[in-house]
């Protein structure tokens, strides 16, 4: 089988890694483990009579959108922070019920939106400068984004005044003498396809997507989201600006 009758997956080299992969084993996808560097081509579990099999290989998490969208890869699985903060041009046809985060706007502990919005201007650190810039933006609020790709670190040593980042491990940030100050949206993982995948190409991944929905784990809790005591009005605002969808 030449590699046009073949349909190429990217992984992302994230903390889910492992789920995404347990996932797809579930499937029938014989994943090896772990995945290390290069192409694997594995046989396709979802139908007998489809001529297509697939290739999978892991790359940076960023970089899985812009691989899907120039057709590089075929399908991928992508944060939706990601997705937006990139601006890539992919369909999403399929959640998955884990690497769910809150997106976040954190501080140090005492400072609250009063005392932030108070300042002539906002130094937020932030792995996502496109997303940050665009909700405050829609705020009117004056801030000045840097972009980092440790934003606890980046306020620890005063690079910043608070940061904008997707809550992963509450215990990190309240270990660090920070808490939340405003829930901002949602992030979630997606499987993403490109637009310009054929007719025949869209049957299998069809195919894929029922397999995934069909052996769904159970989804895991959400994350406690530690905020201040001042700003628990915050937490039943809901997510204006969610980018999970």
């Amino acid at each position: 089988m030449n590699s046009s009758q073949r349909l190429k997956i990217a992984l992302p080299k994230c903390a889910e890694l492992d789920a995404i992969c347990a996932h797809f084993r579930s499937c029938g996808f014989d994943l090896p483990s772990p995945i290390g560097k290069g192409l694997h081509r594995v046989d396709n579990p979802l139908s007998e009579e489809n001529d297509y099999d697939f290739e999978v290989f892991c790359i940076d998490p960023a970089d899985v959108g812009t691989y899907v969208e120039h057709g590089i890869a075929h399908i991928g699985v992508m944060s939706t922070d990601l997705i937006r903060e990139n601006g890539v041009q992919v369909w999403r046809p399929f959640p998955f019920g884990f690497g769910r985060y809150p997106l976040v706007l954190a501080a140090p502990q005492g400072e609250t939106i009063g005392s932030l919005s108070a300042r002539p201007m906002i130094r937020i650190a932030t792995p996502l400068p496109n997303v940050t810039r665009e909700i405050f933006a829609s705020r009117g609020m004056a801030v000045n984004v840097v972009p980092v790709a440790d934003s606890v670190t980046a306020c620890l040593l005063g690079l910043a005044d608070a940061y904008v980042d997707r809550l992963i491990h509450p215990e990190v940030m309240v270990r660090h003498g920070f808490r939340v100050v405003e829930a901002l949206g949602n992030a979630s993982l997606k499987l993403i396809v490109n637009r310009a995948c054929g007719s025949r190409r869209r049957k299998t991944i069809r195919q894929l997507i029922e397999a995934l929905e069909a052996n769904r784990p159970p989804a895991p809790a959400p994350i406690e989201i530690p905020f201040d005591d001042d700003d628990l009005d915050y937490f039943n605002r809901g997510s204006e600006f969610d980018l999970a969808n």
